[in-house]
């Protein structure tokens, strides 16, 4: 009867070592959170501190552009700054910046006669076009203003947002300065508008003549 006990007691506590161990292991199984696809898209693209793909969506094209603002802001890209001058009719300087020998962004600011002038911006990743923001300013001169030589500057902002060389979105916003206002608007405070996208070619052909600009021999002038 006593070896019987004792049998039962050896049982009961192998059962109870068996149990333990099966909680333990389900506890640990729990806590090793699945990857879902769409984190895992997002490391694709962002990771870390660094771009890894071509961004293919409006998040993610948003996504890369703030890491090369980033990167441009804290000095991380190498730059070259190439000069033209079209007969004093149009001037334009372009800043080709790159990391580790890639492209990505070119930056292009240039005059046309005396009253406009534009910035026009290209980010690139693994030499795909995915952004491109375009700032331009008309100046004039106030027309019956009571302030002698009072100007304004009519200002329109475009963003598009491009995957394999398509729009998926654009942006516009315009607001006004004027020299003898005490209220010009903020620019950040103004929302941007969604307008209709149209064709985006000749924002790729200003592109592909920005790549092959920098490669000629002679920079005088950039031919439209």
């Amino acid at each position: 009867m006593k070896d019987l006990q004792k049998l039962m007691k050896n049982l009961i506590y192998l059962f109870a070592c068996l149990f333990f161990v099966a909680c333990q292991q389900k506890q640990e199984t729990s806590n090793e959170l699945p990857e879902t696809d769409g984190n895992a898209k997002t490391r694709s693209v962002v990771q870390g501190n660094s771009v890894h793909s071509v961004p293919s969506s409006v998040a993610e094209i948003k996504q890369a552009y703030k890491f090369t603002i980033e990167q441009l802001e804290n000095k991380q890209l190498d730059s070259i700054l190439i000069k033209y001058d079209c007969d004093h009719e149009r001037t334009g300087i372009i800043t080709y910046f790159s990391h580790q020998g890639k492209l990505s962004m070119i930056r292009h600011r240039y005059n046309e006669y005396d009253h406009y002038s534009a910035t026009d911006e290209y980010f690139v990743k693994d030499d795909t076009l995915f952004f491109a923001y375009f700032k331009s300013v008309l100046w004039s001169f106030e027309s019956g203003s009571a302030v002698e030589g009072a100007t304004k500057d009519n200002i329109t902002e475009k963003r598009f947002y491009i995957f394999n060389q398509k729009p998926l979105q654009c942006l516009e916003k315009k607001y006004t300065f004027r020299s003898h206002a005490a209220d010009n608007p903020a620019p950040e405070t103004i929302m941007n508008k969604q307008v209709p996208c149209k064709t985006i070619e000749p924002i790729i052909k200003d592109f592909k003549r920005l790549l092959v600009f920098k490669n000629n021999s002679q920079h005088n002038c950039l031919e439209k």
